[in-house]
């Protein structure tokens, strides 16, 4: 399970800390941010906190990913922000490096730089792969233009319908044009369940299917999601981790102008954790109008890091720079490995105290060390603390920080689960590229362009 203290955003434990009492004045925003999410949970508009409890999900996945071993070594995972990084953020952490004895190894193609695609088409043997594509629209067009690159490899290489038996889709249950040609063309399809976003998915097939073909035990990770998603729908505030999180999260913002937020764990296998919370909390948290439509420009910026690696690199500024930050320190108390540092160099005194402790211990003390520096320069911390990295508490650990990110959303008084600044952007580019409908929005990027010449 995942431990959360908030102790570091208040005096004594901060210097220049919060007074206890201000968490109290806080409450019943929180109260009422909390029952609205439930509320929408009821009615079925929030769906990830529930996404776990699908007692049928695990199996499912379980035995497409058995199929697809069958027939591959290598899978082709093609898909974008949220389609993409919950996939990674698993994979990389339960199943890191080479890949597990009777598993296979994942490639995520999450962009269209097409360098990466091309020397992967290059040295992957289309006979021995799978394709999965992840799109909750079925309409995602750097997705789109993935998948049909990898199609006619597929297609020339293999024949049609050996290529199709290679393929998965994980979309929308009933619209977009990946629903459509998995009816079509008979390639299997899993959903993303109504009301979770991408950036929300990470508990269904479309983080637990890359993850599972990779070796990962997916019950696991459920079961930690469950007992997790238990604490966080529950209704007292004071001891719900989810809601405590949000509320140190926002306070620190609103009393201590805390703009910004370093997710920092302790582990590398938690590194791309890390890039996944970035999505998260920008992507929910940005938002230019409240939900009654007055523009507030409202969030909080995210900061990947990760320990001890970060200490030669951002710390200094998190120490000495401005003061903007709330940084959320992860500790991992049991390694993954264990690797004791031998007694080499015995004359030499830089080392010598290094002799016959595992490289955990060194790491365990620099992740305290930064911490006390932290709080002794006044920036405030919020630390979570796992027993180890396993399915179980991986599970947990999503599921705590995406019901934090929905209840950080209300407490700022936006709408966490649109993306309209995203939109905008999609809809130039769509239109830069002759898709019929969008000419106006290539307009809009012409333009910008002609006044950014004109002032040159």
């Amino acid at each position: 399970m995942v431990h959360l203290s908030t102790d570091g955003i208040y005096a004594p434990t901060l210097e220049g800390g919060l007074d206890n009492g201000v968490a109290a004045g806080l409450a019943e925003e929180i109260g009422a941010a909390h029952r609205e999410l439930m509320s929408k949970r009821a009615c079925g508009e929030v769906g990830f906190y529930d996404a776990a409890g699908d007692e049928r999900l695990g199996g499912h996945v379980a035995a497409e990913a058995s199929r697809l071993r069958l027939l591959a070594d290598d899978l082709l995972v093609l898909g974008i922000g949220g389609s993409s990084l919950g996939g990674q953020a698993l994979v990389n952490a339960l199943a890191p490096g080479v890949a597990m004895l009777g598993s296979g190894k994942v490639h995520f193609v999450d962009n269209v730089d097409p360098g990466p695609l091309a020397r992967l088409m290059e040295v992957l043997r289309p006979e021995r792969c799978a394709v999965l594509v992840i799109s909750k629209s079925g309409g995602t067009v750097e997705t789109l233009a993935q998948y049909l690159i990898v199609r006619k490899w597929f297609f020339q290489a293999l024949g049609e319908g050996e290529a199709r038996s290679r393929m998965c889709f994980v979309t929308d249950p009933k619209r977009g044009l990946l629903r459509e040609l998995s009816q079509s063309e008979g390639i299997r399809c899993f959903d993303v369940p109504p009301g979770i976003g991408g950036r929300f998915s990470v508990l269904t097939a479309v983080g637990l299917l890359p993850a599972a073909f990779a070796g990962v035990d997916v019950d696991g990770v459920l079961k930690g999601a469950c007992d997790m998603a238990a604490l966080v729908t529950a209704d007292d505030i004071a001891t719900n981790p989810a809601c405590r999180f949000a509320a140190a999260a926002v306070l620190a913002q609103r009393q201590m102008g805390c703009q910004n937020i370093v997710f920092m764990p302790y582990s590398d296998a938690l590194r791309t954790t890390s890039a996944w919370f970035v999505q998260l909390w920008a992507e929910s948290l940005g938002k230019r109008l409240s939900r009654t439509g007055e523009v507030i420009n409202a969030g909080q910026t995210p900061i990947p890091a990760v320990g001890a690696t970060d200490q030669h690199a951002q710390v200094q500024l998190f120490v000495e720079g401005p003061r903007d930050k709330l940084v959320v320190l992860v500790e991992v108390q049991h390694a993954q490995s264990q690797l004791e540092i031998p007694p080499e160099l015995e004359g030499r005194d830089e080392v010598r105290f290094l002799h016959g402790r595992d490289l955990s211990d060194l790491l365990a003390a620099e992740r305290r060390a930064t911490r006390a520096a932290l709080l002794s320069a006044g920036v405030p911390v919020l630390d979570l603390k796992m027993s180890k990295v396993s399915g179980e508490s991986l599970g947990g650990l999503l599921m705590l920080l995406q019901a934090a990110c929905a209840c950080a959303g209300m407490l700022m008084g936006i709408n966490p689960f649109d993306q309209p600044g995203v939109e905008a952007g999609k809809r130039m580019a769509l239109g830069l590229l002759g898709r019929e409908g969008f000419a106006s929005d290539a307009d809009a990027v012409i333009r910008r362009e002609s006044i950014a010449s004109a002032s040159s």
